[in-house]
This record gives structure tokens, C-alpha cells and sequence, in this order.
């Protein structure tokens, strides 16, 4: 089995087609719309509102229902977060170099009653709040949980599931569409393994003391690997393609050292790479191949058939 070129792997980079995921993850985010929709009517006081984000129920949890309102009144995370900084530094006159994620500003709220109180004001008011002044009023346009039109609005469950969906409040779907790519690979070894080999053995995500890092595959097991195995896909581009090629390079030279001095139990390294997101990024595309014994993706996914009855005899 012989290594695919560069043009051939490149040119067969492709988006994830898996309609039953899709929908599956399109519909993820059905009974928090129709939380929202049941919850509407008790957004608009500084009681309910109050409780409507700082109370775990049976639903959802607190966090989960901050992140979904922040998209409901156009704010987003990433905003909130520079609000809450704006907060510390005015309010509380915090000298800090690291901002709040979402998940420590919603347990704050829980703990803190002056702080939830003032972020309530805030979402509630807007522009009239106490640090509504010095915030933009761009950040705040859609500010009208007090609009009854606006209530209605958050009772329509089409409207409330394209935000939602839009903003990808139940996971970026680039994350998802990142874990479902390992498990087609593992249906894809298990599927050899019922037609070819029933007695293969493959292990997933176990840290190799070789690299101290885990490893997405390790085949036939952590203390024997002869096909080690790393997967990424990309939608869009970023210096963490970057970061990941020069990863990549590093274990493969590590491997490169091991093998020279134990050629009777050489060890081989696959990269499973796809999405648009790397054609953007050729350079760093081009040196995970030359990291790579083999290299792979959807397309050409058979190829694995072939890689493991050539190593595992």
C-alpha cells in the first residue's frame, strides 16, 4: 500500500456529508426551544428573570439558559464577557489579566447576588441600567425583553430555534462534526475487523508514553502499537492549523528517532485530515503529509482496509 500523493489527498478534501448527523444535530435543540417558548412569558420581571438564570431545573441547567438568552437579546458570549470585564474593572476595581468564561460568569451569578443583580439590571434596561451607559448601543438593539412583541416573538418556536441553531447553543457544530469524524473511523475499523480480522484489538484516546499525549488510535493497543492513528477536521482556517501541523512534525520525528533505533518493531502513523477549512491552509496541509506515513480522509476512507492488512499480519 503505497502513500497518496499530496494533489490527490488535497483535491479529495471534503465537507462532512452525514445527513442523519445533521439532522440529528439540527433537532438537538428542540427541547430548549420549546423551554423558551413555555418560558417567555416570565422574562421580563427582575424576579423571574432572576431565577430563570440562576436555578438548575429538571430542564436545563443555569449555564445553558444564560448562554441561550445572551443569543435571544443579540449580545453573544463573547460579549458578555467583555461587559462583565467592564464590570470588575468599574464596579469591583479588579486588577485581572483573564477574562471570565461563560460557565465562571454564570456560577458567579449564583454565588453573588450584587453581581447577578447588576447583569439583570443590565439585561433588562439596557442603555438605563447601571453600566448600561458605557456600554455600546449597538450591543444593546435588541435588548426588549420588556417589547411584548418581543415576548411573542420568543413564544414562536421557528424563531427561537434559528437563533439558537444559528448560534449553536448545544455545541459548535465544528466540534461535533469533529468527534462523529473519529467515531466513522472507528465504525470503520470495527467493520474490518467483523470482515477481516475478528481478532483485532484497537484502543482510542490513550495517552503514549512515547509522546506524552493521547493518541487517538492506537491499533493493535497502548502497549504494543504498530498503527498509530491521529484525526482533525477543519471548517474554517486558523493559526490552530498551524499549531497543529507543528504538533503533528514533532511527534512524527519523535517516531522517526524510535524506529531507527528498533527496526524490528517499527511503528507506523496515519493522519486521518478533511474539511474545506484545509485547503485554506496548504502549507500546513503539506507538512502533516510529509508527517505522515499514510494520510487520509472521507473519501478515501476505504484506504484503511488496505493500510491495515499490509501492517497487521
Amino acid at each position: 500500500m503505497q502513500k497518496i500523493s499530496f494533489e490527490e489527498w488535497k483535491n479529495s478534501m471534503s465537507f462532512m456529508i452525514d445527513d442523519v448527523f445533521d439532522n440529528n444535530f439540527l433537532q438537538s435543540i428542540k427541547p430548549l426551544t420549546q423551554f423558551i417558548n413555555d418560558s417567555s412569558g416570565n422574562l421580563s420581571s427582575t424576579e423571574n428573570l432572576s431565577k430563570f438564570l440562576t436555578i438548575d431545573d429538571d430542564n436545563f441547567n443555569a449555564l445553558i439558559k444564560l448562554k441561550a438568552l445572551v443569543s435571544l437579546i443579540g449580545l453573544s458570549e463573547e460579549r458578555l464577557k467583555r461587559v462583565v470585564s467592564l464590570l470588575r474593572y468599574r464596579i469591583y476595581k479588579e486588577e485581572f489579566n483573564t477574562e471570565w468564561d461563560i460557565k465562571r460568569i454564570s456560577k458567579t451569578m449564583q454565588q453573588n447576588i450584587e453581581f447577578k443583580n447588576i447583569l439583570i439590571d443590565f439585561f433588562l434596561n439596557g442603555r438605563f441600567s447601571k453600566i448600561g451607559h458605557e456600554i455600546p448601543l449597538y450591543y444593546m438593539r435588541n435588548f426588549k425583553l420588556k417589547d411584548k412583541e418581543f415576548i411573542s416573538d420568543l413564544s414562536n418556536y421557528s424563531y427561537v430555534q434559528r437563533i439558537l441553531n444559528d448560534n449553536e447553543i448545544q455545541g459548535k457544530y465544528s466540534n461535533e462534526v469533529g468527534a462523529h469524524v473519529e467515531t466513522l473511523i472507528k465504525n470503520k475499523i470495527e467493520d474490518y475487523k467483523k470482515r477481516i480480522k475478528p481478532d483485532l484489538t484497537y484502543e482510542t484516546q490513550k495517552e503514549y508514553p512515547l509522546f506524552n499525549k493521547n493518541i487517538d488510535f492506537l491499533i493493535p493497543s497502548l502497549g504494543n502499537p504498530i498503527l498509530l492513528m491521529e484525526s482533525s477536521y477543519n471548517i474554517t482556517t486558523g493559526s490552530g492549523q498551524s499549531k497543529r501541523a507543528d504538533q503533528l512534525v514533532e511527534l512524527y520525528g519523535i517516531l522517526m528517532r524510535h524506529n531507527a533505533n528498533h527496526r524490528g518493531n517499527r511503528i507506523t502513523m496515519i493522519n486521518y485530515c478533511d474539511g474545506f477549512g484545509w485547503v485554506g491552509r496548504q502549507n500546513d496541509l503539506n507538512r502533516i503529509y510529509n508527517a505522515s506515513d499514510y494520510v487520509i480522509n472521507q473519501k478515501n476512507i476505504n484506504q484503511l482496509d488496505e493500510i491495515l492488512s499490509q501492517h497487521l499480519k
